[in-house]
């Protein structure tokens, strides 16, 4: 026996060994780009919020093929079968705005002081988590090592290394304005706080800043431009950057071929976004009347990522915030800003910031238990907003966050009803397969999966 075959067959085994323990996974577990794979007897929520059917799908390579009621069991040696046994499939999630840079999830948490090697581990950690965790698409939220992330990209795309889809982007433009005000300070006071009007324009360095993070590499340049209470008190509203800068940054970026990610609670800020640009606004705490008509109308789609979760966590924190997070205050208007968003056709798309340590990556699916609990959405309309919005967020509209003829097979079969029951997906064990790009990464045993035609890999 050749060395060849005995390492394929080695590595069969080995598949086989995880699958009995109850799942395969791994992107080269069952990696075959010819493979066909037919799932049976699902109950597909295809992604539009329309009500689940019962049907079977069909995929080749990477893409979705057919959609039927009943689709007859293909024949040949790289054909496998999976028994949804009705049930729930559907498009793989897509989060808005997670940091995989800041290191913590809810299997390790970072001290964010870990040596420059060890940061790039944990980075690939972060997407693996994400992965298990049904997340097949990631619209980055910022990193402080963006060549990193852009590096993983790279990896994940080839599928040597397991995790979601990804859209790299920078860290934040800080323009060095959200330094820690004096300890000395009264509560409640921002004296010492240099803001965009505090400080001379730095229109230059934010123009050279976007175009070095296109020689990076990145696909998105994210701004403060308001600041954030939760690291600084009372700061949220403050802008931190003049209005040349940020339609510097917009030029910049479109010179480019970049997205503009906006960090911006206030409504001055959040117009200034969409004056120039901006494809996401995260936050939107204080978004008003005519902040929320102006995205409305804007000429390309706006999509809007306003963090609950990490309102949540911070409202639910052992130790209580602080009265200069504003938690509160910002919870409430935010329920508020949410539906009249949903209702003006404005896309909202889940992601709170996961990463930081009271905030953890792993438990991103908070976000749609909290749009149905805080704004009001269906379980459906919240689902939509992680897959279709998603898609069209990725900028993959044509192509991901649906379960479609034509579509790429990113794809989660989930045991139970997260039409009903929106909290189920926060629980990993019950995706009982996560299929991206056509690849199993998860299968659980009980799926029916016909071992027996998987070619040995070598």
């Amino acid at each position: 026996m050749g060395n060849l075959q005995r390492v394929g067959r080695a590595r069969h085994a080995q598949s086989l060994q995880h699958a009995r323990r109850g799942f395969v996974r791994g992107p080269a577990a069952l990696r075959n780009a010819a493979m066909i794979t037919l799932i049976a007897n699902a109950n597909v929520f295809d992604g539009s919020g329309s009500p689940r059917r019962n049907a079977d799908v069909l995929i080749e390579g990477n893409r979705i093929v057919h959609i039927a009621d009943h689709i007859a069991r293909p024949e040949g040696s790289n054909v496998h079968i999976i028994d949804a046994g009705g049930a729930t499939l559907m498009p793989g999630l897509v989060d808005g705005h997670t940091h995989l840079g800041l290191g913590s999830t809810i299997e390790h948490r970072s001290s964010r002081t870990e040596p420059e090697e060890e940061q790039a581990l944990i980075i690939s950690h972060n997407a693996r988590v994400m992965l298990d965790h049904g997340y097949t698409s990631i619209y980055s939220g910022g990193n402080r090592r963006p060549r990193v992330e852009v590096a993983l990209r790279k990896a994940t795309r080839e599928g040597w290394m397991p995790g979601p889809r990804l859209r790299a982007a920078s860290w934040e433009v800080s323009a060095d304005t959200m330094k820690s005000p004096s300890a000395t300070l009264k509560p409640k006071s921002i004296e010492g706080h240099i803001g965009a009007n505090e400080r001379a324009p730095i229109t230059d360095q934010v123009r050279k800043f976007v175009h070095d993070m296109a020689d990076v590499g990145v696909d998105i340049v994210k701004m403060p431009i308001t600041g954030e209470s939760a690291l600084i008190e009372y700061t949220s509203c403050i802008l931190e950057f003049k209005e040349e800068e940020v339609a510097a940054a917009g030029e910049a970026a479109r010179e480019r071929g970049l997205w503009l990610t906006a960090h911006a609670h206030s409504p001055e800020g959040i117009q200034m976004a969409i004056r120039h640009g901006f494809r996401a606004i995260y936050h939107a705490t204080y978004m008003d009347d005519d902040s929320i008509a102006m995205a409305a109308n804007a000429k390309d789609p706006i999509f809007i990522a306003p963090s609950p979760g990490s309102l949540w966590m911070m409202g639910n924190m052992d130790k209580p915030a602080t009265p200069g997070m504003e938690v509160d205050a910002a919870t409430a208007s935010i329920r508020e800003v949410v539906p009249k968003l949903v209702k003006a056709g404005i896309r909202v798309v889940p992601g709170s910031d996961y990463g930081f340590g009271f905030n953890p990556i792993g438990l991103n699916a908070k976000d749609l238990e909290l749009f149905v609990e805080w704004f009001g959405m269906t379980p459906s309309e919240s689902l939509r907003c992680a897959t279709e919005y998603g898609g069209q967020l990725m900028g993959m509209g044509d192509e991901l966050g649906l379960v479609r003829e034509g579509y790429l097979a990113d794809l989660l079969l989930v045991d139970g009803d997260p039409t009903t029951d929106i909290t189920i997906l926060q629980n990993p064990e019950r995706l009982s397969m996560i299929m991206k790009d056509g690849n199993l990464y998860k299968l659980a045993c009980h799926r029916g999966i016909d071992r027996a035609t998987i070619p040995p890999s070598v």
